[in-house]
């Protein structure tokens, strides 16, 4: 592992050797939530909590990019100290999301080393919102024409995928590497401005998806995505994702135990009034068979020029349920089992200080009916302060 980050930290070095200019961004996302439930025998607690933060903890966050003069080369990293709350992951461990060192030599050229993070693909719905992910090693960019973004990437360690949380999904990386195993990915995307953009990817079967506690996630997966971009205000996204579509196990191949996802998003602005519906739908190959179906309706109305901001979400998800101890938005996954589903209420107020500082007051209430036992309430009364820098 040692030898690895100091490989990393070279190539950024290096990348800095040729900076003229740094920047530095940021922010820190926390809060507190008094989470009550009907289970007997569990008493209301507190507990930090932050909505941006993806787990129930909360996030600092620190940026930093260099590039040279002519922008021919440079580098970025992110550190972190994320708070996950999930069984197997240090809760407010500090980490180096990602480092890597970039040239470009040519116009339509971009390689990258390191620890590797890239957003080019990655797509515009609400609930998949990913590219697949990359990680420790090397990603090849090509633009060859106005529109276009072909990459292909190679990585002994992964980022989880699905998730903005920037945490290698993988425990030390190997000191040696076995070329047939570990991750590859190739990325297309198409943009015609003001009309549509069209994005399709995947990534190999591989073992550098992470560790039993981490949660592998090293499955050989597909996706593409459509967005419509011709009507002002109106933001419109389809995604169809596959997972599990291959396995050096056949007893683990698409037939068995694959299954396949479409997620859609859709919002329109009116003045001040906002609202959108994020909805997804599962199937599965599993013994767990049932079709999944998510719909979050909601609504959000700016006061006193975006000052005040009240919002209502609501969540049907039926074949699904929360996923574990975290209440922020996305906090949903499928058991594809139709006796299940979730019901969720949630009002809250965003305060807006000014435009980098700001408050989220709201109340999440979740109703679960599990296929065997009691249907559990819980409820959970919240404070959110974001921070930006």
């Amino acid at each position: 592992m040692k030898r690895i980050l100091c490989a990393v930290f070279f190539v950024v070095l290096v990348s800095f050797g040729f900076a003229q200019e740094l920047k530095f961004d940021g922010y820190v996302n926390s809060g507190l939530g008094l989470v009550m439930s009907n289970v007997s025998g569990v008493d209301p607690q507190v507990m930090t909590y932050g909505v941006d933060s993806e787990r129930f903890i909360g996030r600092f966050r620190l940026n930093g990019a260099y590039t040279n003069a002519d922008k021919s080369a440079g580098a970025n990293f992110r550190l972190q100290v994320q708070g996950r709350g999930v069984a197997g992951e240090t809760a407010n461990s500090p980490s180096l999301a990602f480092g890597y060192g970039w040239i470009k030599p040519l116009d339509f050229l971009t390689v990258k080393a390191g620890l590797v993070d890239d957003s080019t693909w990655q797509t515009a719905d609400f609930i998949f919102n990913d590219d697949l992910g990359e990680g420790a090693g090397m990603l090849v960019k090509l633009s060859p024409i106005t529109g276009l973004d072909i990459g292909a990437g190679a990585y002994a360690a992964s980022y989880r995928s699905g998730s903005n949380n920037n945490f290698l999904a993988s425990g030390p990386l190997p000191e040696s590497l076995n070329w047939n195993r570990i991750k590859y990915t190739l990325n297309l995307a198409y943009t015609m401005p003001d009309v549509f953009r069209v994005t399709l990817g995947g990534r190999s079967w591989n073992t550098a998806g992470g560790t039993a506690a981490n949660g592998p996630d090293n499955s050989a997966k597909a996706f593409g995505e459509f967005r419509f971009l011709a009507v002002k205000d109106l933001t419109a996204v389809v995604v169809v994702a596959a997972d599990n579509l291959y396995n050096d196990d056949s007893s683990r191949d698409f037939s068995k135990t694959g299954t396949i996802a479409v997620y859609e998003t859709l919002a329109y602005k009116l003045s001040d009034l906002r609202f959108g519906l994020n909805a997804a739908q599962y199937k599965s190959n599993t013994a767990n068979s049932d079709l999944a179906l998510h719909f979050n309706p909601w609504v959000s109305y700016a006061l006193f020029e975006g000052k005040i901001v009240p919002r209502l979400d609501a969540v049907y998800f039926m074949g699904g349920a929360k996923d574990g101890a975290n209440y922020h938005r996305r906090a949903y996954a499928a058991n594809y089992n139709a006796d299940t589903y979730v019901i969720t209420g949630r009002p809250s107020v965003k305060i807006n200080i000014d435009s980098k500082t700001a408050f989220e007051a709201g109340d999440a209430v979740y109703y679960q009916k599990p296929a065997a036992g009691d249907s559990v309430l819980t409820n959970v009364f919240y404070v959110d302060l974001v921070i930006k820098f």
